[in-house]
């Protein structure tokens, strides 16, 4: 895992990004913690994208089935 850090402007207003590269199903703290997740997997391997959907759905009962965007 690892953090990284970068400011970029949208628009003419300043945003901070705060990126962090998570291994594993996601907590209630991390749930709440998130504006953005991006799940990645391997278009060579069908098991990656069987996990992504399953940390999608663990996601989704962790904020609510409408905070989270697919």
């Amino acid at each position: 895992g690892g953090q990284f850090k970068r400011e970029v402007t949208v628009d003419g207003q300043s945003h901070l990004l705060l990126i962090r590269e998570e291994a594993g199903a996601p907590d209630a703290q991390f749930a709440n913690w998130v504006d953005a997740v991006i799940l990645v997997f391997s278009l060579e391997s069908e098991s990656s994208f069987e996990e992504v959907t399953q940390l999608h759905e663990l996601l989704r009962g962790l904020r609510g089935a409408g905070d989270v965007a697919l």
